[in-house]
């Protein structure tokens, strides 16, 4: 059953081939039993997708987080990152950290001022405690794009920042962030007590001013 929750897509399309085989042989044959075997196969796959809808563990749930997060992300949409934090998240860096509104508020400074050209997820591993209620998820973000300090657009080159997340479940099968760790950052990451309106901010990726 594991196997199956993890992805039935193959074997479910297994199964389809199969059935147009078997429709074919009925179509030159015209012998019944195919268009049983027909129907035993469609209804084999139907069977695998529903367990794959049904059948999904708090690990991929964790997965689909992350994914949801990236996809957030790359579009700078503060508030769908928002509502994949608890109310407490807390978010460490370099020894500091800041919890809650103030986390939430650095968040939505820094996406808007970004525009990113792409957004990856790599090395993704995630787990899920079946009876704590907590989960992890350790990844690195490929990004590139361009970032706003007042009126000047910045362009900054690809780069890798590592992240190791902590989760919780709110609810049965709904899993939030609730601890942003950056565990590997390029040596001017901001800090997040950085005012939006200090100076301009050493970013984690060398800065080019655009031109015009």
């Amino acid at each position: 059953m594991e196997l199956l929750s993890e992805d039935a897509t193959y074997l479910a399309g297994g199964l389809g081939i199969l059935a147009v085989l078997m429709l074919v042989a009925l179509r030159v044959t015209q012998q019944g039993k195919f268009l049983i075997w027909a129907g035993a196969a469609l209804a084999l796959a139907a069977l695998f997708v529903l367990v794959e809808y049904v059948w999904v563990t708090d690990t991929e749930r964790i997965e689909q987080v992350v994914y949801d997060l990236r996809g957030a992300v790359a579009n700078s949409n503060s508030p769908a990152v928002i509502a994949l934090l608890t109310p407490d998240v807390q978010f460490v860096q370099k020894g500091q950290s800041i919890s809650g509104i103030a986390t939430r508020n650095y968040i939505e400074d820094l996406l808007e001022r970004a525009q990113f050209d792409f957004v990856r997820i790599t090395k993704l591993e995630a787990n899920a405690g079946r009876q704590s209620g907590r989960g992890t998820a350790l990844f690195r973000v490929v990004a590139s794009g361009n970032y706003m300090f007042g009126p000047t657009s910045f362009n900054f080159g690809t780069t890798n920042i590592d992240f190791s997340l902590g989760f919780r479940e709110l609810s049965p099968k709904v899993w939030r962030v609730e601890r942003i760790t950056l565990t590997r950052v390029p040596r001017d990451m901001p800090d997040p007590g950085r005012s939006a309106n200090e100076s301009r901010p050493k970013l984690p990726f060398p800065l080019k001013q655009n031109s015009f």
